[in-house]
């Protein structure tokens, strides 16, 4: 009896009117694509560019050009005939009377005179001056004062007590005049060395003399600076 209360399960097919739906949707877009896919062809074919293209007709077609017209060229302008100028011809004047005049005779050539021929010039002979004579050689004894050498020891010399002998080499000429004076041995100080040379130079001597007459001649002169105690 507890068998018989009990209802039997019902089977399943609640599912069943779903899948029909799917299905039915999926063919649904299927159709609705298909239709959007007719409708951009024709959009596509109706945005396409035209194509024009120019076919040249035949030859025979072609309408005939005709050629421009030419100008016409003007003629240049005429220019008046030039007049020929006219020709005076002078008379010539009358030949003159010819008078036969008698040929003068020839004259005679002349030889040229011949010029004697130029003496030689020639140059005279250009005569060399003579050698001055060297200075006579003398002793220092021989060498007379007419004017004697100022000799002074300067004052720094003394102060300093400089003395010595200086000795000079003097030229004589014939008139007794001092004309060269140089330092043959220094005395070893330079002031005494200085006033020799200037006091010689204001010395006059007795001409020297040769064969009775005056001569120029040299020696070495002493001077001396001594201290006074």
């Amino acid at each position: 009896m507890d068998t018989a209360l009990h209802a039997p399960p019902l089977p399943r097919s609640a599912p069943r009117p779903i899948a029909t739906l799917a299905v039915l949707a999926g063919h649904g877009l299927m159709l609705w694509a298909l239709l959007q896919l007719a409708v951009v062809e024709r959009i596509v074919q109706a945005a396409a560019p035209l194509v024009v293209r120019i076919v040249d007709a035949p030859a025979e077609q072609r309408p005939a050009v005709a050629p421009l017209p030419t100008p016409p060229r003007e003629a240049p302008p005429s220019l008046p005939p030039l007049s020929a100028p006219a020709v005076v011809v002078e008379a010539a004047p009358p030949a003159p009377a010819v008078v036969a005049v008698a040929a003068a005779p020839a004259a005679v050539a002349l030889p040229a005179p011949v010029a004697a021929p130029a003496a030689p010039v020639t140059a005279p002979a250009t005569v060399a001056p003579p050698a001055p004579a060297a200075p006579l050689r003398v002793a220092a004894s021989a060498l007379r004062y007419r004017v004697e050498p100022p000799v002074v020891v300067p004052r720094l010399s003394r102060r300093l007590r400089e003395s010595g002998t200086v000795l000079l080499h003097v030229v004589v000429d014939a008139q007794g005049l001092p004309r060269s004076v140089s330092l043959r041995q220094s005395s070893g100080f330079a002031r005494l060395d200085e006033q020799a040379l200037g006091a010689m130079r204001q010395a006059r001597f007795v001409p020297c003399t040769a064969d009775g007459r005056p001569v120029e001649c040299e020696s070495d002169a002493p001077v001396v600076y001594e201290l006074e105690n």
